[in-house]
């Protein structure tokens, strides 16, 4: 019985075993009015020939009655009092509108009372068939392998996402920090001290471990990810989906999420955000893993107007979803307008701000977020990337004064202190030209925020660590004494959106990045997340951490500030960078030297060019 009931589990779709299910249930109901007769006669002696209409009209009214209770709905690997409840009325109304057919057709040879006999008996074979279902299909799970893990949390969530977890994975126990619960069994299954799992892992080689406990806020998710690292299994933790309900039994497991990997703890306030209600606001890159953030998050202070601008229809189409989206939740009225825009084509772009003038719409923001960021990329193209990153400022910069916006925001990068890389020093000269441009503007406030890596944006370390562990690795890290400073892409929007409502004329402001990191710590803790070792003579199966070397244009380390001062703000998370314009020419002359590299449009003349700045 077990064998074939694993052979129809592993062979059949969904539909076809909702379908054989369904027959068997028609057998069951058969066998339930047969039975019924011989109670009734007290005698295997059944003529059904005779009696053939009250198996057919039973039938019947079993289908309709199926298909208005959807009993095909109900899940057959779990059974419970709900379940037993929805039976019961599902049998109560298949026997009164029995009933009433039999007192109404009257059928010869089939006694009004049969009915009276069904409804019970039919009720215990079908819960016996029921609970025989799931104990075979355990079973079958059993036979299967399934991976063993611990639980961390015996309360009503832990006990409740056992059941959900059962059919996938082999619950060897739970941990609690309750003195109280340790010691004790939960549906037969133990309940142990945090100060067990060691011996646990060893014992019933266990390879995971999931906190069934929703709701953690980020430093309390930090607190366990530090508490269970050593024992070298795969942390998940358990979350609620999209409804967050618990009887929708929408059950998601969360291994690892950004601001995981981050010793620190961003303080936010989103009340300042409100400065951008019933504004007109322009965003740039807007399809973009940091524009795409700043849209959401300033879509959440009901501007009038947001108009996004991106050279890519992918990432526009992308965007468009999730912000129409929000709208749509949240019941916001801001008029959205998605450009497909290259900030490039200075006709175009000024025939975009024309239009703007025409209808009045004065713009009170503009986040310029688009440039090429990828640095080995840029640097193989250096031409096109300086082309590009740096007219674009120029347009975008000069149009938002003639067009009298009243703040432009400029980001920015760690690259550009200092740089060595093409990319570095686009985004170097885009900060001296925003410097310059600013001094000869008395309409527009025009500031720069930079800040440094961001994690989970296209290209950054993160994802690509995480493909290399799943895909078995190496981990390729450029050198064992890199550094670089991290930030969640949630962390660095909301701080750049702060950064331009407290930011002054001319002004370079600096996200608190915290302290720098090890890249190569950054992987070994990724590894240790996942439950796996880092490969050693200890591990030989371990993943393994490859040294590249430095590429052209990387840094050993990155630098946020070109010395070492800054200035405070009203947030802890923001300096200022108390720094000059270095290249001691006047704004015309930096135009007339920009111009120059692009019109010749020669990498060998960019390089002779930019040698001369003795950047």
């Amino acid at each position: 019985m077990i064998k074939l009931l694993k052979f129809l589990q592993l062979n059949l779709n969904k539909s076809q075993k909702k379908i054989i299910i369904f027959l068997f249930d028609i057998l069951l109901l058969i066998l339930a009015i047969f039975v019924s007769f011989i109670i009734k006669y007290e005698s295997l002696n059944i003529y059904l020939i005779d009696n053939i209409y009250v198996f057919i009209i039973g039938i019947i009214i079993f289908v309709i009655n199926s298909f208005i209770f959807n009993l095909n709905q109900q899940i057959i690997r779990t059974f419970n009092i709900s379940n037993v409840i929805f039976l019961s009325k599902f049998i109560i109304v298949f026997t009164v509108i029995f009933s009433i057919f039999t007192f109404l057709f009257n059928f010869s040879n089939s006694p009004r009372s049969i009915p009276i006999f069904i409804g019970p008996i039919f009720f215990f074979i079908f819960v016996s068939s029921r609970l025989m279902l799931v104990y075979a299909t355990q079973n079958i799970n059993d036979l299967n392998e399934k991976i063993p893990i611990l639980i961390y949390g015996a309360g009503s969530s832990g006990v409740y996402f056992n059941q959900l977890l059962k059919p996938t994975r082999k619950i060897v126990g739970y941990i609690d920090d309750d003195n109280t619960k340790v010691g004790r069994k939960i549906n037969s299954i133990s309940v142990y001290s945090y100060d067990d799992i060691n011996d646990l892992v060893k014992l019933k080689n266990i390879k995971e471990i999931i906190v069934a406990i929703p709701r953690l806020n980020i430093s309390q998710r930090k607190i366990f990810l530090k508490k269970l690292r050593d024992f070298q299994l795969k942390i998940n933790f358990i979350t609620l989906g999209q409804n967050q309900n618990k009887s929708k039994s929408n059950l998601d497991l969360d291994n690892i999420r950004l601001y995981d990997l981050i010793e620190r703890d961003l303080k936010v306030n989103y009340d300042l955000n409100k400065e951008f209600f019933d504004k007109s606001i322009i965003i740039t890159g807007a399809g973009g893993s940091i524009g795409s953030e700043l849209s959401r998050q300033i879509l959440m202070s009901e501007p009038k107007n947001l108009f996004l601008i991106d050279f890519s229809e992918l990432n526009l189409f992308n965007l468009n979803k999730q912000l129409n989206l929000i709208k749509n939740q949240f019941k916001i009225n801001t008029s959205i307008k998605f450009k497909l825009l290259n900030l490039v084509d200075k006709k175009n772009l000024e025939l975009f701000f024309d239009e703007l003038n025409n209808r009045h719409q004065n713009i009170d923001f503009v986040f310029h977020c688009a440039a090429y960021k990828h640095v080995n990329l840029v640097e193989d193209n250096k031409m096109f990337s300086f082309k590009n990153n740096m007219l674009s400022t120029i347009n975008l910069a000069n149009l938002s004064i003639n067009s009298f916006v009243k703040k432009f925001v400029l980001i920015s990068s760690d690259k550009a202190v200092r740089p060595k890389s093409m990319m570095g020093i686009t985004k170097y000269l885009s900060e001296v030209y925003i410097q310059k441009i600013s001094k000869k503007s008395e309409t527009t406030n025009f500031s720069i925020v930079r800040f440094g890596n961001v994690l989970g944006s296209s290209g950054s370390v993160l994802p690509i660590f995480r493909s290399q562990i799943e895909n078995g690795g190496p981990i390729t890290v450029t050198d064992p004494n890199a550094t670089r400073f991290f930030m969640t892409i949630e962390e660095a929007s909301y701080l750049v959106i702060q950064a331009s409502i407290i930011s002054e004329k001319s002004e370079i402001l600096l996200i608190n990045m915290g302290k720098p990191v090890k890249v190569i710590d950054l992987a070994k803790k990724l590894i240790s997340f996942y439950g796996l070792n880092e490969r050693s003579k200890e591990y030989p199966e371990g993943v393994e951490i490859k040294i590249t070397g430095l590429k052209k244009g990387e840094k050993l380390h990155e630098e946020l500030l070109t010395n070492e001062k800054s200035i405070k703000t009203i947030n802890e998370n923001l300096m200022i960078a108390n720094e000059e314009d270095n290249i001691k020419i006047s704004f015309e002359d930096f135009q007339i030297f920009l111009n120059d590299i692009i019109e010749n449009n020669s990498e060998i003349y960019l390089d002779k060019k930019l040698k001369d700045l003795n950047l």
